[in-house]
């Protein structure tokens, strides 16, 4: 990521007497920090190929946040300290030296493959992903376009991970103007800029805590909601400059603070979901406090034996540390380049084959590009031309690739991954039109794909935990803040549909057949909360509940069951259970739990016209066992506090079992088997 180490370099400081000989020394190059870099993007990593042991791998991105802000922020006060001045020009041009070829260079790679192996319906969505990330508006550009952060992998942009670099280069951009500002009223005090920092991640705190919990990716995507994270950085950078620890006693102090918040990350690492109602509501600023105490103690001289700075020290973990931002521009890619579809490889293998690609187009990338490019091989006027012209040649690539002709050769990296599959004989790699065969001894299925909305991904985990605890493989493929019909739903209060929603409708066909094809279920679950709405079809609106609107659901339901039963599996849809008596939101709503009986009644109907594919599992009934009101709490749980509806905290671990009870009932053959 955009984690500058130029602001590491030694580098001469002034007599200012505000500026203690302490911190003054934390301005030299500190190993440790590079470790603390691969700590951070070897978390995102892991979270990005899926390793069960690292659910909270996506806070790595945090620890850069918090890395950023305070190793900027130390850079400009040093400056402002030797020349009275930050010096504007002088401070982006090195962050485009640092930043921009690597970038260039990754967003071509990108654009070459999406010509080569994308599907030419998907190639306008990747061209305005890459102008975006390319001005860095990445982050502002998924949230207009309501594409979700949490939604199926499968289903993502290459350049989903651009967010991040979005929101620190804006940081890069305006924070050395409000630092300036504040400097200059606070007549060199930091007092001002002290009271921003404050203020701002109280503020943006409070904006995290304003997220969708059915979708909180306009939260987590925000500049505003996310810069508490810099701004604790930043103001680490000012107390270090006004209060460095001078005494044995504050020194051992903060190293127990560093410690602390190391034994903190790691948990936060291996428990943490992305869904997580206590990260929203005050958790992103612990980690951010947590990794700013990490900071404050491996930057202390007196802290080179202790042990948590010579493992972060370490040879190897230092060089990962430098190039940390080219692993994170590479991984995303190379997710969904090499993926289990088009490599018919799984598991660690596959694990072991993206992290090679990964550390060999981000080695050529550090050594060819970004070293000789940081150590003055584009000077003068030349160098002054060459990030101009590079931009507009990489902007005329993505627009040349990414529209009109495409290469009429087919070939492996261009193939999607039902395409793959179908690509060797059937009877050793099976198609859409075969399924995995099930065991004749045991009547139960043994792989089973969950889809549907963001209630269907807040359980995706902990129903797949359960799963495996039975022999089953259960794969999660839902896509948060999309449903499942071809139409398009409507808002509840307008007759214009989002934009989020036409893109989502747009891409269902495809988002089902080729998850089919991807992972071959036996059982295909859905649950999905979209349906019970008025809905656009083929520029018509019908209204949910009408006869000729319910007629024109069951049949784009039945689209749905010929794409996701064409290979031999079974449907198995959830019914939506009611909202919660009480939620963090108030009250239920009387029109939602009217609208979810609706859609359950159209649910049975359609499996009573279709008995062979069609099942229906009443996961209401599991929730909410005598109707409305549906308890708030069950078994001392807590269910769906946000909204009542989105399974959080310890709900999806109540719920899994007796949910996937009640799927395996229904393949049950109660003379062999018995459920526990």
């Amino acid at each position: 990521m955009h984690l500058d180490r130029a602001c590491e370099k030694p580098r001469a400081i002034g007599h200012h007497q505000r500026v203690s000989a302490q911190h003054r020394s934390s301005f030299g190059y500190k190993p440790a920090l590079d470790g603390l870099r691969t700590v951070a993007v070897g978390s995102v990593i892991a979270y990005h190929f899926g390793a069960a042991w690292a659910p909270g791998g996506f806070l790595g991105v945090d620890t850069f946040f918090v890395l950023s802000g305070y190793l900027i922020t130390s850079l400009l006060l040093s400056e402002w300290d030797r020349h009275g001045t930050v010096r504007f020009g002088a401070f982006w041009a090195r962050r485009a030296r640092r930043l921009f070829p690597a970038l260039l260079v990754a967003l071509t790679a990108v654009f070459i493959w999406a010509w080569l192996a994308v599907s030419p319906d998907r190639l306008d969505a990747i061209r305005n992903d890459g102008l975006w990330t390319l001005f860095y508006g990445a982050n502002w550009h998924f949230i207009s376009s309501g594409q979700s952060y949490f939604e199926a992998f499968s289903e993502a942009s290459p350049l989903r991970h651009a967010w991040s670099l979005a929101i620190e280069e804006q940081f890069y951009l305006f924070w050395p103007l409000l630092t300036f500002a504040c400097l200059r009223v606070g007549r060199s005090r930091p007092r001002v800029l002290t009271g921003l920092c404050l203020v701002g991640i109280v503020v943006s705190t409070f904006l995290l805590s304003q997220y969708d919990a059915a979708d909180p990716s306009r939260a987590y995507y925000g500049t505003d909601s996310r810069a508490s994270q810099l701004l604790v950085g930043a103001l680490l950078a000012i107390v270090l400059l006004r209060w460095a620890p001078k005494t044995p006693a504050t020194r051992g102090a903060v190293q127990i603070a560093g410690y602390a918040g190391a034994a903190f990350s790691i948990w936060a690492f291996a428990t943490a979901s992305d869904h997580d109602s206590w990260l929203y509501n005050g958790g992103f600023l612990g980690f951010a406090l947590a990794t700013a105490a990490i900071i404050a103690a491996i930057i202390q001289p007196s802290s080179a034996g202790s042990p948590l700075t010579r493992l972060l020290s370490l040879p190897p973990v230092r060089w990962v540390g430098q190039v940390s931002y080219g692993l994170y521009l590479w991984h995303w890619p190379v997710v969904i380049a090499i993926s289990e579809g088009r490599t018919r490889i799984t598991g660690i293998e596959l694990a072991l084959l993206r992290l090679a690609a990964t550390f060999f187009f981000t080695t050529l990338s550090y050594y060819l590009i970004e070293q000789p490019i940081r150590r003055g091989a584009l000077k003068g006027w030349t160098g002054r031309l060459a990030g101009p012209v590079a931009a507009a040649f990489v902007a005329l690539l993505i627009i040349l690739t990414t529209s009109g002709a495409r290469p009429p050769q087919e070939d492996f990296f261009r193939a999607d991954p039902g395409e793959v599959l179908r690509t060797e004989p059937p009877s050793t790699v099976p198609g859409v039109t075969t399924t995995t065969p099930a065991d004749p001894s045991n009547p139960l299925p043994t792989r089973m794909l969950l889809i549907g909305d963001s209630i269907a991904n807040s359980i995706a985990d902990a129903l797949s935990a359960e799963a495996a605890t039975r022999g089953i493989q259960l794969y999660g493929a839902a896509r948060p803040g999309c449903g499942m019909t071809t139409a398009v739903p409507l808002p509840r209060t307008s007759d214009v549909p989002t934009e989020a929603a036409v893109n989502c409708s747009r891409q269902t066909a495809q988002y089902q057949s080729e998850n089919i094809a991807l992972y071959q279920p036996q059982v295909v679950l859905w649950l999905s909360s979209w349906e019970p709405a008025n809905h656009i079809y083929d520029g018509v609106k019908l209204d949910f509940h009408t006869p000729e609107g319910d007629a024109a659901l069951l049949a784009d339901f039945d689209q749905s069951r010929q794409r996701l039963t064409a290979g031999g599996a079974t449907l198995v849809m959830l019914t939506m259970a009611e909202p919660a008596e009480f939620s963090d939101l108030g009250p239920a709503d009387p029109e939602l739990i009217r609208l979810f009986g609706q859609l359950n009644q159209l649910f049975r109907e359609f499996a009573r016209q279709h008995p062979d594919t069609v099942k229906v599992v009443d996961l209401a009934r599991i929730v909410c066992p005598n109707g409305e009101p549906c308890p708030e709490v069950r078994d001392g749980v807590r269910l769906r506090p946000k909204d009542g509806s989105h399974f959080l905290d310890g709900g999806p671990e109540w719920l899994a079992p007796r949910l996937l009870d009640a799927i395996l009932r229904q393949f049950e053959d109660p003379s062999s088997v018995k459920l526990s």
